[in-house]
């Protein structure tokens, strides 16, 4: 439960918490909280939990406490909690996603690690996070892009819609060409699902070509069986040509009996 009363702690005794979803704090951000925080001081309170040794754990707050601190602070207000692991995670991602403007990337790694950590599916924690199940899985999806694709993302401040627009291509180094192009040439949402749109309507025809291709050869090939059998006048002669549709496959027998004079090894 929540010691509701707010207490000054010294910042040397607040330790950062490892499960913190947010990975990357932008300079200009804290800067400008730091002066904020130098006119105004800290107007909401941080979250922590008592640890036994004295010390205590950051649970909520870090920007404030890292601002706090570039702005010369020694003691920070802080409301106290009693929780378990579990909570501390979950109190921490919901602080980030509702006060924080926590990055999608960083929001879907820290989904899918107390999912982890917790064996908590995905219903379970839509339900603790009050948020839709499809919410939850069509994050942790961006996760199935490559990492370096995912920094890219993330460097280039690209929205999560230019993200999901990826997700459409099959093949990294084709995504990997086509963030290059969304970059270069400035590409917004729309042009960058058109640009996915042209890619995949373009892989489906060429697809449809070398399918083309492929039939035309293997026609070509029975053909050339049949041409042969029928020059040699072998069906006079006992022996039969089958061609049977095996699905996937095309299965030709030919049948010579051996007595057929010359075509006995």
């Amino acid at each position: 439960m929540f010691i509701k009363k707010t207490m000054e702690v010294p910042v040397e005794l607040i330790k950062a918490n490892s499960e913190q979803p947010r990975k990357n704090f932008a300079e200009e951000q804290l800067i400008e909280l730091r002066d904020s925080i130098k006119e105004f001081g800290v107007l909401q309170p941080l979250i922590l939990k008592r640890e036994v040794n004295g010390d205590y754990l950051l649970i909520a707050g870090e920007r404030r406490l890292r601002a706090a601190m570039m702005a010369g602070l020694d003691r920070v207000p802080a409301v106290i909690k009693d929780a378990s692991d579990e909570e501390v995670s979950l109190i921490a991602l919901v602080e980030n996603i509702q006060r924080e403007n926590l990055g999608y990337i960083e929001e879907a790694k820290a989904y899918r690690n107390i999912m982890e950590k917790y064996g908590m599916s995905q219903l379970a924690l839509s339900e603790k996070l009050g948020k839709n199940q499809s919410t939850i899985s069509n994050k942790i999806r961006l996760l199935s892009l490559p990492k370096d694709i995912q920094d890219i993302l993330v460097e280039n401040k690209l929205t999560e819609r230019h993200a999901r627009a990826l997700l459409k291509i099959e093949d990294d180094q084709m995504r990997r060409v086509v963030i290059g192009k969304v970059l270069k040439h400035g590409f917004n949402v729309k042009q960058t699902e058109k640009l996915v749109d042209d890619y995949i309507a373009q892989q489906e025809s060429q697809e449809r070509e070398r399918n083309k291709i492929c039939h035309i050869s293997y026609k070509l090939y029975i053909n050339t069986l049949k041409r042969a059998f029928n020059d040699m006048e072998l069906n006079e002669k006992g022996a039969t040509f089958v061609q049977e549709d095996m699905g996937n496959d095309l299965r030709i027998t030919i049948m010579i009996p051996k007595e057929i004079q010359g075509m006995v090894g």
